[in-house]
């Protein structure tokens, strides 16, 4: 009798083995099969992220191409170092030197703010009409504050008054 009992505790405790160890293999298998669907889900998720930023690139990338055809970024082979929208201009005949130490001449200098437009740049000055002058920022003046722009030109004073204050100017800053 005892060897039966032995014989049948080897088998209950072999078929128990078999069991828990069957169990411990299925319970792997779920666990297993668990992170595969977690991470096939967060994949999914992130080619869809990844598609979103690609598109949000695209629009990026032609909003910035159209804002070159406003705002280029080089004008007559030269970078533009700034793009300055909405500017005056106003125009000037003094004679005589310029805060840069020239002599103020007509077609060269405009009269501008240093501290929008550093003295010696080169200037481009885009009229409302399509007219263009450019210049370089060779003086300052008392009333050039901010965006103003006072153009020199050789006409006499009532002919600067008939040309006025103009609005609504697009001012590119060459690099220099």
């Amino acid at each position: 009798m005892r060897l039966k009992l032995t014989i049948g505790t080897i088998i209950i405790a072999l078929m128990l083995g078999v069991g828990i160890s069957y169990k411990t293999t299925i319970d792997q298998k779920q666990a297993a099969e668990e992170r595969i669907a977690q991470i096939t889900s967060e994949a999914q998720e992130n080619k869809q992220k990844v598609e979103d930023m690609q598109k949000d690139i695209a629009i990026l990338r032609r909003e910035l191409a159209a804002q070159r055809e406003v705002y280029p970024t080089s004008r007559g082979g030269r970078r533009v170092a700034r793009y300055i929208d909405g500017a005056q201009v106003t125009w000037y005949n003094d004679k005589g030197k310029t805060a840069s130490g020239t002599i103020a001449t007509s077609g060269r200098t405009v009269a501008v703010d240093p501290e929008v437009v550093p003295l010696g740049s080169e200037v481009e000055i885009v009229m409302p009409d399509g007219r263009v002058f450019r210049r370089i920022a060779e003086d300052t003046g008392g009333a050039v504050k901010g965006k103003v722009f006072d153009v020199h030109v050789d006409a006499s004073d009532d002919e600067l008054y008939e040309l006025g204050r103009t609005h609504g100017v697009r001012v590119f800053v060459l690099d220099r």
